[in-house]
């Protein structure tokens, strides 16, 4: 392990941007994650390394970082929340969004221990968004970092590094080793509306991705239960990677009217185009079909690269043959988690306003699909990696 890059992981989550870098051959030597069950997720899946669940905000000086990592690593990596740089919202609302200045905390750590290298992932959104003095979010960050690092902002499409999924991200990378600029890593796979290339691969698709999983409807599957088919292809036989227990594949339970409503959903379609008599009602609306554009529970091709898997994807997604929504496993597939990788904590949950209504304050935590949501795809966190490490001193 002396020999690996070490690398810090902020903002955790579930660990799909470490588990990237680890698949790469790195030394992930602590993550930071302030989520409960996000860090237990952490620990069930990485025994060995150091997992720290505190409120990043609580480590305000030098001294209170090197206590808990005095290790001086490579790599610093890190997800600060992107709802308040997200388009999602009235864009005044998230000009004053207090983690909109989490990147802050993320850049002290930087500071403090002096990586070679940092990468800063965040939505599409940061590159738009100003703050509530008119300037630009983005050119915020780099003048942040830029009096000793080397920053560029990298734009990346998932599905073009062999996830199976239309995932558009910015990366933000600074380097301090002499280099001007390390630009993004070579796109290995092609969209399916793009020109044929003789070096690339095909963009996987979500029917290559989850064909090989037991075939469950509504309301059926187990938290862990054996494999029924054997691999199909590479991405699957990648995926498995040995294992004999397939974790985390258990369809939500739906009423006979939500799985008859499914069924009239055509590949790319969604509640709005479904026959009036199975359309969505009003609540208390003594059976009124209500008119808000209720655009969730669109059917995946299964052809083609999945859309963007959301936090909240619950309900987001239909599978392509089935009339029910994804598993929490067939999701972690197309956001390219190897089934050995395990999630904890409940499947779902009800908004943090209805839990403190509720007086559930214990749950008020990171579901399995919003764990899967947020993460950083660990085969794009790989091809960066392995990128990244050719330009390392180590």
């Amino acid at each position: 392990m002396n020999n690996k890059p070490k690398v810090i992981d902020l903002f955790a989550g579930a660990g799909g941007f470490g588990l990237g870098f680890q698949l790469a051959g790195y030394n992930v030597i602590c993550s930071i994650e302030i989520d409960e069950w996000a860090s237990e997720t952490l620990r069930v899946n990485n025994p060995e390394m150091q997992v720290i669940q505190d409120d990043i905000r609580n480590y305000s000086s030098q001294d209170k970082i090197r206590q808990v990592c005095n290790n001086t690593p490579h790599i610093i990596i890190g997800g600060p929340p992107c709802q308040g740089f997200s388009n999602v919202g009235p864009s005044q609302k998230k000009t004053k969004d207090p983690r909109n200045s989490l990147f802050k905390n993320f850049a002290f750590w930087v500071e403090c221990l002096r990586p070679q290298v940092f990468i800063m992932e965040n939505v599409r959104g940061i590159l738009s968004r100003r703050n509530s003095e008119g300037e630009k979010v983005i050119d915020i960050i780099h003048r942040t970092f830029d009096k000793e690092y080397k920053v560029e902002t990298w734009k990346i499409n998932a599905a073009k590094y062999g996830v199976p999924q239309i995932r558009e991200r910015v990366f933000i990378v600074g380097n301090r080793i002499g280099i001007n600029e390390i630009k993004r890593p070579q796109e290995t796979h092609y969209l399916p509306d793009q020109d044929i290339s003789s070096s690339m691969s095909k963009a996987i698709s979500v029917w290559e991705a989850i064909s090989d999983l037991p075939k469950i409807e509504a309301g059926e599957g187990e938290d862990e239960q054996p494999y029924t088919d054997k691999p199909g292809n590479e991405f699957q036989s990648w995926a498995r990677q040995g294992q004999k227990i397939l974790y985390n594949h258990v369809a939500m339970k739906h009423t006979k009217r939500l799985v008859d409503r499914f069924s009239h959903i055509e590949y790319g379609q969604s509640c709005l185009n479904v026959p009036n008599e199975h359309a969505t009602r009003k609540r208390n609306g003594n059976g009124q079909i209500s008119e808000a554009p209720y655009k969730n529970n669109r059917r995946l091709h299964p052809d083609k690269p999945s859309y963007t898997i959301p936090a909240s994807f619950y309900s987001s997604f239909i599978h392509p043959y089935r009339h029910r929504n994804l598993t929490a496993r067939e999701a972690a597939r197309i956001q390219s988690f190897p089934d050995v990788y395990r999630f904890m904590g409940k499947r779902t949950v009800v908004s943090s306003k209805l839990l403190q209504k509720l007086d559930h304050p214990e749950y008020d935590n990171l579901s399995q699909y919003n764990q899967i949501g947020n993460a950083v795809p660990p085969l794009l966190a790989k091809a960066i990696a392995e990128h990244i490490k050719k330009f390392l001193i180590i």
